[in-house]
């Protein structure tokens, strides 16, 4: 049974962003930046800039933040008919950007939120999955609580009875738990995935995964691609970045792409940083965009960390870059597009 379904589905927490003005601390800002996003519902409106049809589904409050997340999501056209509305608040984070040798720092604020509460009688998983043909789901939303982890399985293995991708990224944060139950859930979903983010230091510390021997960082990844898939068949494709911080302010990054036993790779992209906050993200819907579009692999990897480059270009968690403006750096380098 395969889903005939058209839309890209997201499922986790959309939070209120608070970046103090003009790189301050918290401690000395009197005013903040408001930004709504969350490590699925980035990449789900970055697919619709791409031109996906899209659709997200989370828990919110029933109040005005509850509204304006809503009127947030339906301004990228994502479809938001399915949202729930409830008790509870809206998550929040307080971005410091960091600046000259002082490094970004995030502090959340989010206990109690609405999709925190949520509970699986909330969602009609038959209505919410009927016209969806991939679903993306990260480590964060299981992290928030036992029944979003059990919720997220259901998800996950309903899409896969009714033959929807299943896209998941670790997107591990140890503010929300531990290694140990990191690798539990990863164990239990990963028979359910078909394209799969996850990156060296996800093998090593949430996998136990070891390397054979001495090996570079590419022959090293690829071998531990090569030991995913032969032990999760059903696995298609996986894909990762390797970043180098130059500085606070200027990174390098390099992304990967592993399917049909072969690793792809970018070229090394280096940029300066405005806000680096949702670069993976853009970097998950660059791939994803490749493979529902039948992209090649080589040339979807270079699409994805091109797009993730770019996003360090903007405030916010949201990648707001169409297709026109990925391609122009994939064929120009960012070397000519900064003359």
């Amino acid at each position: 049974m395969f889903s005939n379904g058209n839309k890209v589905l997201g499922f986790g927490e959309i939070m209120l962003r608070l970046t103090p003005t003009n790189f301050q601390r918290v401690i000395q800002a009197e005013s903040f930046e408001a930004t709504y996003a969350g490590g699925e519902a980035n990449v789900i409106c970055s697919l619709s800039m791409f031109g996906h049809d899209t659709k997200m589904i989370t828990k919110l409050p029933q109040n005005v933040l509850g509204d304006k997340v809503i009127r947030a999501m339906n301004a990228f056209g994502v479809d938001t008919k399915d949202i729930v509305r409830g008790n509870g608040r809206l998550g929040i984070y307080f971005l410091e950007q960091g600046h000259g040798v002082r490094n970004s720092d995030v502090t959340y604020d989010r206990e109690y939120s609405a999709i925190s509460m949520a509970t699986k009688e909330d969602f009609n998983l038959d209505k919410i999955l009927e016209d969806v043909k991939l679903i993306h789901i990260s480590g964060v939303t299981p992290a928030l609580s036992k029944n979003l982890y059990d919720l997220s399985i259901d998800f996950i293995k309903a899409a896969k009875e009714r033959g929807i991708l299943v896209s998941y990224d670790s997107n591990y944060r140890s503010k929300l738990w531990s290694l140990e139950e990191a690798r539990s859930f990863m164990l239990e979903v990963l028979p359910y995935v078909d394209i799969a983010f996850l990156g060296i230091l996800d093998f090593i510390n949430i996998l136990e995964y070891r390397p054979q021997e001495e090996k570079n960082y590419e022959a090293k990844l690829a071998d531990f691609y090569k030991e995913l898939f032969e032990k999760y068949p059903n696995i298609k494709y996986a894909a990762s970045t390797k970043r180098i911080v130059n500085s606070v302010n200027n990174n390098s990054l390099q992304g990967f792409l592993f399917s049909n036993d072969i690793l792809h790779t970018s070229r090394v992209h280096t940029f300066d940083i405005l806000d680096r906050v949702g670069g993976g993200d853009s970097f998950t819907a660059g791939i994803l965009h490749g493979i529902l579009n039948n992209i090649e692999s080589s040339q979807t990897v270079e699409f994805a960390t091109c797009a993730s480059a770019l996003k360090h270009s903007i405030r916010g968690d949201i990648n707001m870059v169409d297709l026109k403006q990925v391609e122009t750096l994939m064929n120009c380098g960012i070397e000519n597009i900064n003359r």
